[in-house]
């Protein structure tokens, strides 16, 4: 693909009809992919108007790979407020839910 044609390719466009807030934007090395993680209070793209936390990710060419919104058994985990690739290879994501910290730990090869 030439540079001309990959820079039409971002920015890329996610979301839904309200407010999507990113907190965190990092970069996996062995599987090439960009992850994006934060909460949405959009019910088009979360499943209600209250906050939740959502992760995605996209490879270098910008074609979606998996996308995820996260609950803690009985309700919604709102926000993430950082992410770290661990000694694994997981990603770890930062949290809070129902008040409380939430650790999220996950494969980044399928979310």
């Amino acid at each position: 693909m030439s540079d001309t044609c990959k820079e039409k390719l971002f920015p890329i466009s996610v979301g839904g009809s309200k407010d999507e807030k990113i907190s965190c934007t990092i970069y996996d090395p062995v599987n090439e992919y960009i992850i994006v993680a934060g909460n949405s209070s959009s019910e088009d793209f979360v499943p209600a108007a209250n906050d939740h936390a959502f992760a995605y990710a996209v490879d270098i060419e910008g074609n979606w790979k998996w996308g995820k919104f996260f609950y803690n058994v009985s309700f919604a985990v709102s926000t993430i407020s950082g992410c770290h690739l661990d000694a694994n290879g997981n990603v770890v994501f930062l949290s809070m839910g129902d008040s409380m910290p939430v650790i999220i730990e996950l494969n980044p090869q399928d979310g």
